[in-house]
């Protein structure tokens, strides 16, 4: 079922703003007659603090570093990572997976220097049970699946996966995000440059390498923007219609309302079979003062009850005490799987995974899938660990 926008269109008139009321299908809100009691203005008491996930990653090499220098920096960037007891297995496939990687784009280090940031490492252990519940999903279908990976970035969820999924049952890796240049478009300094995708290499031997043919499962990018119901309706028409088995939504990362986009697609879209969804931001404090319900899978809640101030800018946090948002995060988290609408016989879960230890609490997982429950998805889930009762 799509989640149904609902509410007060804002409309221009000469002299000032006034309110008209319509309904649209673009999926999430509910708004109503605005009340006093919410507040415009942003608390007085902000602080500005960086997000702590792990420990600082030891410097990273010099770009001619030797291959067995650079696995030992990868290996101690890991060494101490949450949670490595239950996905140290994963941490170091993937950290193979970029020492492949480095000899793939040997020779053109602008694109290495571009791809190989220290943040990588973080992506790595907040992707890790996303990679582990998808392999667990992917090893159980009988046809080829296809992972569309909502708000990829560069797609370094997708990456990994192309190197640790087998190739014989994945049809592609849709990376979806709005920053991609169009198809076929020459990319602009705005855009995410896709050159580890689609280009290519001219060796010293006159021997070309294509990096689209390298990657073990094919990797394609999508300019999409979620939160237009025309862009999204056209995605449906590429992606979802034309996959030849089931599909697979990975959403990590994903801020705001953005999260309610994702379960629009899981709830709606009869190819889509899994979910594994990570919100991150929580919706701004303007839902709220517009008094606005967000409706999704049929469950409504209040806007207040989930906005907030503070966002990062520059890596750094700008808003109230983190710890004082948390309850709030886990009130949407909960939210968001109680949106999420499986099919008869399907199953839907709330996990808990510390992947963030020094003063980060976005470690909320949602997992989802409609119809016949794959044994080995739930039974890995629940060897990994399962989340307390939230706050």
């Amino acid at each position: 079922m799509r989640a149904v926008l609902v509410g007060t269109m804002l409309a221009w008139r000469a002299g000032g703003l006034q309110r008209s009321h319509g309904c649209w299908s673009a999926g999430g809100l509910q708004q109503r007659a605005a009340r006093s009691s919410v507040a415009a203005a942003p608390p007085k008491s902000f602080e500005a603090a960086p997000p702590q996930n792990i420990a600082a990653a030891p410097p990273q090499p010099i770009a001619d570093a030797s291959e067995p220098a650079f696995r030992a920096w990868l290996d101690e960037s890991l060494r101490d990572a949450p949670r490595r007891d239950v996905y140290g297995g994963i941490y170091d496939e993937c950290a193979a997976a970029v020492v492949r990687w480095r000899r793939r784009y040997h020779g053109n280090p602008q694109l290495w220097k571009r791809l190989m940031k220290e943040r990588l490492v973080k992506e790595l252990v907040e992707c890790a049970p996303v990679i582990a519940a998808t392999r667990d999903f992917v090893a159980e279908q009988h046809e080829r699946v296809t992972i569309v990976d909502l708000c990829s970035g560069k797609g370094y969820l997708s990456m990994f996966l192309s190197e640790l999924l087998p190739p014989d049952r994945v049809e592609r890796c849709v990376l979806v995000d709005k920053a991609w240049p169009h198809c076929h478009a020459v990319p602009k300094p705005s855009h995410i440059n896709w050159d580890h995708v689609y280009g290519s290499h001219d060796a010293p031997d006159g021997t070309t390498t294509s990096y689209f043919d390298a990657w073990p499962i094919r990797l394609t990018t999508s300019k999409q923007n979620l939160k237009c119901p025309s862009t999204t309706r056209g995605m449906v028409r590429a992606i979802f219609d034309r996959a030849p088995g089931p599909v697979a939504v990975l959403a990590v990362h994903l801020c705001g309302t953005l999260s309610l986009r994702a379960l629009d697609l899981f709830n709606s879209q009869p190819a889509t079979q899994f979910l594994v969804l990570k919100p991150c931001c929580l919706p701004p404090m303007l839902h709220a003062v517009r008094n606005e319900t967000f409706v999704v899978g049929g469950h409504a809640f209040d806007a207040a009850d989930v906005a907030s101030h503070g966002k990062f800018r520059g890596g750094d946090w700008i808003g109230p005490p983190r710890r004082a948002i948390q309850p709030k995060f886990e009130r949407w988290a909960a939210h968001l799987e109680a949106g999420a609408l499986v099919r008869a016989g399907g199953r839907k879960s709330l996990e808990r995974s510390e992947v963030q230890t020094k003063g980060g609490f976005q470690n909320l997982y949602i997992f989802a899938e409609h119809d016949r429950p794959s044994a080995r998805l739930w039974d890995g889930l629940r060897a990994r660990g399962r989340m307390p009762a939230l706050r």
